[in-house]
């Protein structure tokens, strides 16, 4: 019995993964506009987190010569991701809110408008929307998906989390900002 209990919540998850239910307006108001600064004390090391790992992963290990030299040849998951987020880097984002999407504009770094919804971007398909009170942001493109939350704790703290999945391994980031 435990077997088809397990088989169920498998396909459950699969299922799910066809997209996130998220809604176009938080459940109550966020103070999310504003600038923010990082607090690189209470930050995750973003560099030491996004080096490739020195040993292969378990999916590695497994992949065949040609497998391989395929994924080298798409290049690094995780420099897409480095290049792309630039809330990994930022040292200041100014944050514009609006009704139907949110305007980043990252110090170092490039303005990223995200609309609520289901869009293509470039080489991203990107899903954002709100889970309650905290902004969610999915995107995926061939082999690579990060999902970021903007969540805003107490009057002057931002936390956005990144939970990468990039060249067969999984990574979670923290960057943490003051207003």
């Amino acid at each position: 019995m435990h077997q088809w209990l397990w088989i169920l919540i498998a396909l459950a998850s699969v299922a799910g993964c066809g997209g996130l239910r998220l809604d176009s307006a938080p459940s109550r108001d966020v103070p999310l506009s504003g600038t923010w600064l990082v607090d690189s004390a209470v930050s995750d090391d973003v560099g030491s987190a996004m080096r490739p790992d020195a040993k292969f992963s378990d999916r590695r290990r497994q992949m065949s010569t040609a497998a391989e030299i395929r994924r080298i040849r798409r290049g690094s998951g995780l420099a897409y991701v480095a290049h792309d987020f630039q809330v990994l880097d930022a040292k200041r984002m100014r944050i514009e809110l609006g009704s139907d999407s949110m305007g980043i504009q990252h110090f170092p770094g490039i303005y990223r408008d995200v609309s609520w919804g289901t869009r293509d971007r470039g080489i991203w398909t990107v899903q954002a929307g709100w889970d309650d009170d905290v902004l969610v942001v999915a995107s995926k493109t061939r082999g690579i998906s990060v999902l970021e939350r903007y969540q805003v704790q107490g009057p002057d703290r931002l936390v956005v989390s990144l939970d990468i999945e990039a060249d067969g391994n999984g990574r979670s980031i923290n960057r943490s900002f003051r207003r």
